[in-house]
């Protein structure tokens, strides 16, 4: 475990930071390659990932408030400030709160762009896996997002960390890698989309996939995870496996809904064309 990679003099670039802008960088890459070869604009995916990073960070941020609010009270400034602690970054970030942010935003560009949602949607498809790989590798790095107890499969995280805080409460011998499980979901999530690529029967549907998916994977890796039974627990399962549910039932519907009256896919052509109509173009 490295929570700090490296120094630049005395600056330190801590792991969860480091691999989080690898993956905003790639993910951004992947994107604008995928969206010049279907024929698409691939300076819109250029324009929007500022605002994408933005409202991911904000998104993943204020859900962790949400949910461990009573650890700001009386030290507001703290939910923003980048200080804490002597050290510089803001901990606590929950990964469907960026996506939830990073989807809203995205909408409400397309619109205001009346560019069409669903094809760029699914040039950057492959890059939220590639994000969920990359990210989690940092966790693991950071000593955060932590498995519970076990006795199979266990990694031993040193005192210094979260993870090794924990681990020496509960006694264990190790806790369940729960990050690298989610990172190499991430990594089938990826080779998935990639792979059907241009068979995609319809605009959206790489998007609704590798949506999809992601609900499965964080379902049962969540099964590993640690939460806090009064926090972050809704019955037997955690406050992310209720949203996985929700997720996967509206993903599933777009995707059969798709395949049984297959949406007419724009040229691209017409899909790069800002001033096109745009109609039917988001999802429903």
């Amino acid at each position: 475990m490295h929570p700090v990679l490296f120094h630049i003099f005395n600056f330190p670039i801590h792991s969860y930071g480091f691999m989080l802008a690898l993956s905003f960088l790639f993910g951004i890459l992947l994107a604008s390659s995928r969206a010049k070869k279907t024929g698409l604009d691939p300076n819109v995916i250029a324009d929007i990932g500022f605002w994408l990073i933005l409202a991911a960070i904000i998104g993943a941020r204020a859900y962790y408030v949400v949910l461990h609010f009573d650890e700001f009270q009386g030290d507001l400034m703290s939910i923003v400030s980048p200080f804490r602690n002597g050290q510089v970054g803001i901990g606590g970030l929950v990964m469907y709160g960026g996506f939830i942010g990073a989807l809203v935003v995205s909408i409400i560009y397309f619109r205001v762009r009346k560019l069409p949602f669903l094809p760029y949607a699914d040039a950057v498809a492959p890059a939220f896996g590639l994000g969920v790989m990359l990210t989690r590798v940092g966790c693991f790095l950071n000593g955060c997002c932590y498995g519970a107890p076990t006795t199979h499969y266990g990694v031993s995280f040193p005192i210094s960390s979260a993870a090794g805080l924990y681990q020496q409460e509960m006694h264990a011998t190790g806790l369940y890698p729960s990050q690298l499980f989610e990172s190499v979901g991430g990594f089938f999530m990826v080779l998935t989309v990639l792979l059907i690529g241009r068979r995609k029967p319809f605009n959206g549907f790489l998007f609704y996939l590798a949506g999809l998916m992601y609900t499965v994977i964080r379902f049962l890796v969540d099964f590993s995870r640690f939460y806090d039974a009064q926090t972050e627990r809704i019955g037997g399962l955690s406050h992310n496996q209720v949203i996985c549910i929700i997720f996967f039932i509206v993903f599933a519907v777009l995707i059969l809904r798709g395949l049984l009256f297959k949406p007419h896919a724009p040229d691209a052509s017409s899909v790069s064309n800002p001033t096109m109509d745009t109609t039917g173009s988001t999802p429903g």
